[in-house]
């Protein structure tokens, strides 16, 4: 049976996923982490809700950030507020072990001023950049 530790994510995505309850890769993530965690090319992958797609794009782009950079490294656009919010979310989850890892959500109809009281500045670190 092929767990998260196989795929070769940092050590402290794996603890935060156990105790998420996350128990072996579904179908969506065994192919996705397979491709992600070894290539630098795009994928495209379709599954059904609940299927735990965003740990298989979000795992591989966690694992494979490079913490001391203060450049943004992913931006993942959302086709609505809630989904955005949502992903945001995830990805603080699965990257709570892992100090400096930062993630902010952006997106329409919100105060900018929320925005900078969430830490978001052009000095500050930002890793992933969630956005509508």
């Amino acid at each position: 049976m092929i767990s998260f530790n196989d795929y070769g994510f940092k050590q402290e995505i794996v603890e935060a996923v156990t105790e998420l309850g996350f128990k072996v890769p579904t179908d969506i993530q065994e192919k996705s982490f397979a491709h992600l965690m070894n290539s630098e090319t795009d994928l495209i992958a379709t599954a059904q809700t609940g299927t735990g797609k965003t740990a298989a794009f979000g795992l591989p782009i966690i694992s494979k950030s490079d913490i001391g950079s203060n450049k943004i490294q992913t931006i993942i656009l959302c086709p609505t507020r809630e989904l955005c919010v949502q992903i945001a979310k995830d990805f603080v989850c699965y990257s709570k072990y892992i100090k400096n890892f930062k993630v902010v959500a952006v997106y329409g109809g919100a105060s900018i001023t929320q925005k900078y009281k969430m830490g978001y500045t052009r000095r500050s670190r930002r890793n992933a950049f969630n956005g509508l």
